[in-house]
């Protein structure tokens, strides 16, 4: 009884601490943010650092390109934080031109089909100025603190899900027949002697699947690569109207996000009834049921290894550099593949007793699929704040606009976002494992 009300207890005290801190953490009035400007041009981009002192008192108009400057082909604008891997906002150069001040500007500014060129006046040094509707956005941008509060409340929420875990491991290695319960150190132990003990078993099933897929069908291995190629064409012809006037490579933007998405809800969808279609294996033998989930898994990453090989085509074709940071594809991969994980051990367990579950996730997972950016750009065609809280919040949208950035544009970005997702999924890989390691003993009765 008193280990009872003590969990009780420490739980209300760890309720209380993360409602107070998400509440400071929202409320807190902190000062404005410095920014970073990126006038974006082929030739690389021109930076200027502006302190909040700078954006308050409006002794940001004036932009002054440098002595040996000649010319500047403004075609993007990109506003940066405290972070520079976290964007902001972004105007393109159609967007830029009306910022600028034509009746006082000391340089000129022509209006082209790539972009605005600025010039001196008179062989001078290319300058411009620019009117006070730039220095509101300066100023909205500088006062908005919406990105960094979701980030330290994501943070702060998973520091007290470190703290309580190592609080349970404490326990646990106290209590006498330590190993005979369903603690953090009983689960941590028997999760990795199961995956040593089953590992054959997971890439053995996963071929027999994979050939099991193909066996009959004409064009075999082809349609792993057939078939996220067409609904790229789908998108394509759909959204490019829409999108593809303001987005480089179109096509190649909503191909690579679609390996990613398709990757990550076919795991989803299939966690749902993972325990019922496989009912034939769990009666009659035991089997950790995550290993079916990884088992399905490395199927899936098997067909998106295969599909590579149109994307890496698609990126000779149309001549995209590859740089250093194209090493940030696979932090944003391995992040989404640990999501997929602890969301779908979590949907294993409840889509054995709640059979209405799978037309549930397949109704969230589409709306999710439209909302995470995988045909537009998440932050420059949402309208402020909602594109900022919509790239924090949905981890989806994370992962997608960092390897995209990473790998057609040779950015890193999003670093922090991903940062706090990553610890959100490994806690929620361990709720997940916990929860079907407690349960899954009675799942044989139930199917």
């Amino acid at each position: 009884m008193k280990k009872i009300k003590s969990a009780k207890v420490m739980k209300i005290i760890f309720g209380i601490l993360a409602l107070a801190g998400l509440a400071l953490i929202a409320l807190y009035p902190f000062d404005n943010r410095s920014l970073s400007v990126h006038f974006v041009s082929d030739s690389g981009d021109y930076k200027v650092e502006l302190t909040n002192y700078e954006i308050k008192n409006e002794d940001c108009t004036l932009v002054d390109f440098g002595e040996d400057t000649d010319s500047f082909l403004v075609q993007k604008v990109k506003f940066y934080g405290a972070s520079k891997t976290m964007l902001l906002k972004e105007i393109n150069f159609n967007e830029f031109y009306p910022l600028i001040n034509l009746e006082e500007n000391p340089g000129n500014a022509q209006w082209l089909e790539d972009g605005i060129l600025l010039t001196g006046s008179n062989g001078n040094d290319v300058q411009v100025l620019l009117s006070d509707k730039y220095t509101e956005i300066l100023q909205d941008l500088s006062a908005s603190y919406t990105q960094e509060r979701i980030i330290m409340g994501g943070l702060y929420v998973s520091a007290l899900a470190i703290i309580v875990f190592l609080c349970m491991v404490i326990r646990e290695h106290n209590t006498e027949n330590n190993w005979n319960n369903h603690g953090p150190l009983f689960e941590i132990r028997k999760f990795c002697e199961d995956i040593k003990k089953y590992r054959q078993y997971m890439v053995y099933a996963a071929q027999t699947d994979l050939k099991a897929e193909v066996a009959n069908s004409y064009l075999n291995r082809l349609w792993w690569l057939l078939e996220p190629f067409f609904n790229m064409l789908v998108y394509v012809i759909v959204f490019g109207n829409i999108m593809g006037n303001s987005i480089e490579n179109y096509a190649t933007f909503v191909f690579c996000a679609l390996l990613m998405w398709n990757f990550f809800n076919k795991i989803v969808n299939y966690s749902v009834k993972l325990v019922r279609n496989n009912k034939d294996i769990i009666t009659k033998v035991y089997i950790p049921k995550f290993i079916l989930l990884l088992s399905n898994m490395i199927l899936n990453f098997m067909k998106l290894l295969f599909s590579l090989i149109v994307l890496v085509g698609m990126m000779v074709v149309f001549r995209i550099e590859i740089g250093f940071n194209l090493f940030w594809v696979l932090p944003a991969y391995i992040v989404m593949m640990l999501l997929a994980f602890g969301i779908g051990m979590i949907f294993l367990h409840f889509g054995v007793y709640v059979d209405d579950l799978s037309y549930a996730v397949g109704i969230l997972m589409n709306m999710l699929m439209f909302l995470s950016g995988i045909f537009y750009d998440v932050l420059t065609t949402l309208p402020e704040p909602l594109n900022a809280v919509m790239m924090c919040l949905n981890p989806v949208a994370v992962v997608v606009d960092t390897m995209r950035n990473a790998l057609l544009y040779n950015t890193a970005s999003n670093l922090p976002i991903l940062g706090m997702w990553f610890l959100i999924s490994i806690i929620l890989c361990c709720i997940g494992v916990h929860i079907v390691y407690k349960n899954e003993n009675s799942y044989v009765k139930v199917v």
